[in-house]
């Protein structure tokens, strides 16, 4: 009788782990369908992710060919537009020179001929400037950016005399980037606050620097490169200044805020100074208002990648 009755509850522990291998059975075969399914949703998904990848190469590799055909027709329409300018220029000098006399009031339309050959000289080396930077990445270098405040200070010492400017800078830091970008980014900068001076003001400009650190960046700021560190350089002036709706549309090509006949220029030295700090992966903004003088503010990354040049 004893015999019978471990028997029959050995029995019914079989059983009982029957069921449940049965259970587990099941369980595990729905979550093998379930990861079949998944596992389909992920083919699907990469393979939808692969012909974005090459879609998205190839409107890459169009696009760099399109840049590039882009800056040859920029580069040589330039140099095939300085030729015949040239030769307007000279041969406006010349009339003028030897034919003044029979000329009469005829001079004064010479004069404007030239002022407006110079102007378009002007524009196309601007351009050719632009064009220029955005060539491919190469490695960078260390510059010192007092060394290139330096030249630039060189290059306007005429200027400064003139307008009896008082210029004070910061010591800045050793950078890493390409130079003549650099120095044409802080020329542009500071011949804009000796032009846009008030006429009986003598031009005040200061150069602030601070090392700041990710969190403290405007939140509005938009940085491609991301960096722990950033060089803040504020360049300010007491100039003539703007209106603050014009903050950002200064910095578009052909964007000026005054008429030619009031300021010389072709509107593209912002654009310019730009185009140098996006090749540094930093970004640049403007503030300012009207009749107070304008600050424009640069943030370059401390850890930096590649710069174009």
């Amino acid at each position: 009788m004893l015999t019978f009755t471990v028997i029959k509850y050995l029995l019914q522990k079989r059983e009982g782990y029957e069921s449940q291998l049965t259970l587990l059975n099941e369980q595990l075969q729905q979550t093998n369908d379930e990861l079949a399914h998944t596992n389909q949703q992920l083919a699907h998904t990469n393979e939808e992710l692969q012909t974005t990848n090459e879609e998205l190469l190839i409107t890459n590799e169009r696009l760099h060919y399109s840049n590039t055909e882009l800056e040859r027709f920029a580069y040589v329409a330039s140099h095939d537009l300085q030729e015949p300018l040239r030769k307007i220029q000279v041969f406006a000098h010349t009339l003028k020179i030897k034919y003044s006399e029979a000329l009469g009031e005829g001079t004064s339309l010479l004069e404007r001929m030239q002022s407006a050959a110079n102007r378009m000289s002007t524009l196309i080396k601007d351009l050719l400037t632009l064009s220029r930077l955005t060539a491919s990445q190469q490695p960078q270098g260390r510059v010192a950016l007092d060394q290139v405040l330096n030249h630039v200070l060189t290059h306007l010492e005429l200027r400064i005399e003139e307008t009896a400017a008082q210029i004070q800078i910061d010591p800045l830091p050793v950078i890493t980037g390409d130079s003549s970008q650099l120095e044409q980014l802080f020329l542009n900068l500071l011949s804009n606050s000796l032009k846009f001076s008030h006429k009986d003001i003598p031009p005040h400009i200061t150069i602030h620097y601070q090392k700041v650190t990710k969190e403290e960046l405007p939140v509005s700021l938009r940085i491609a490169h991301s960096s722990h560190f950033y060089h803040l350089i504020a360049v300010s002036d007491n100039g003539i200044g703007f209106e603050a709706e014009y903050a950002e549309r200064i910095f578009q090509v052909f964007q000026r805020l005054h008429g030619k006949n009031e300021y010389e220029g072709t509107g593209i030295g912002l654009a310019i100074c730009q185009k140098v700090v996006l090749n540094h992966h930093g970004a640049i903004i403007a503030s300012s208002q009207k009749g107070q003088g304008a600050t424009f503010t640069l943030f370059l990354p401390v850890e930096c990648p590649v710069v174009k040049v």
